[in-house]
């Protein structure tokens, strides 16, 4: 399998994973804090990635790639996996949830500004027109829910779109960046996790879940968050960052499948429409990625 394919399937991998995130996290937070979830799912994320490497015996590699990028792992850990995380949770807290989403997945499309502006990345035409589609498909997903409202300028908007800009950042450093993938996501789950904890004083936390409720958190904590990011960032170092972009807005379509099977939400007409634009500029953009 070519490098190309290999990234698209390791894409759609990691995508799977993190639309399970949004219903395991909306089941998570009926019993806990959502400083407490954020935090478990860091405290799991960080000792899975540290046992594999330790049955891998590469635990020495800690220690050797953060004495060769004392910032680098350090910065791209806060930004990724412990600011987001807040900016994350404070936008679901100001605005609602609708709202919320589409601003969450601005994130594609700054990604290809990012990646232009600092690596001088270049994306076809007929590429950025698919993510675009592909955005606009999340946008009809998010208004057929009833409650987009007047998105104003407002303070919860901000920080929506700070989050945007924080993961999308962080993709494009560790795109651009050569590391060991497991090593390298131990170490951002371990400086994003200290930084969440650095919190506390500001935030409850909840150190005694229940044992349902610890499976749940491991389970966000080992899937969606320490796997899903290894496969995801693999895929960003073998396909472009557009197809990788586009690859992403089907993580709206997956998650409301998923909440419309666990948490049994129907899924509306209008919504059918906003998957099917979704799925077909992810579909166009991979076809143009294999004749290229």
């Amino acid at each position: 399998m070519k490098d190309s394919s290999k990234g698209t399937v390791y894409a759609l991998m990691a995508v799977a994973m993190f639309a399970t995130l949004g219903t395991a996290f909306k089941i998570a937070v009926t019993h806990m804090s959502s400083y407490s979830v954020v935090v478990w799912m860091g405290f799991w994320a960080t000792l899975t990635l540290f046992l594999r490497l330790a049955a891998e015996k590469r635990l020495h590699t800690i220690y050797s790639e953060l004495r060769s990028r004392p910032v680098f792992f350090p910065l791209a850990g806060v930004i990724g996996l412990g600011l987001q995380q807040i900016l994350c949770l404070k936008t679901y807290e100001m605005i609602p949830a609708s709202q919320a989403i589409i601003l969450h997945y601005t994130y594609p499309l700054v990604m290809l500004l990012f990646s232009w502006i600092f690596f001088r990345e270049k994306t076809g035409g007929k590429s950025l027109l698919c993510v675009v589609a592909g955005f606009s498909g999340v946008c009809v997903l998010v208004i057929s829910g009833g409650a987009l409202g007047n998105l104003q300028l407002t303070y919860g908007v901000l920080i929506g779109l700070a989050t945007s800009f924080s993961f999308a950042l962080f993709c494009i450093l560790i795109k651009h960046a050569d590391f060991p993938v497991t090593t390298g996501m131990f170490l951002f789950n371990l400086f994003g996790l200290l930084f969440l904890l650095s919190l506390m004083p500001f935030y409850q936390m909840e150190w005694m879940p229940g044992k349902m409720q610890m499976f749940l958190l491991a389970y966000l904590g080992v899937f969606p968050t320490a796997i899903a990011f290894i496969f995801w960032n693999r895929a960003l170092r073998m396909i472009p960052t557009s197809r990788s972009s586009n690859s992403a807005l089907m993580v709206p379509i997956l998650s409301l499948i998923f909440i419309s099977v666990l948490l049994k939400e129907k899924i509306t007409p209008f919504q059918g429409v906003g998957m099917a634009i979704v799925l077909a500029s992810v579909f166009m953009n991979v076809k143009l990625g294999h004749k290229s």
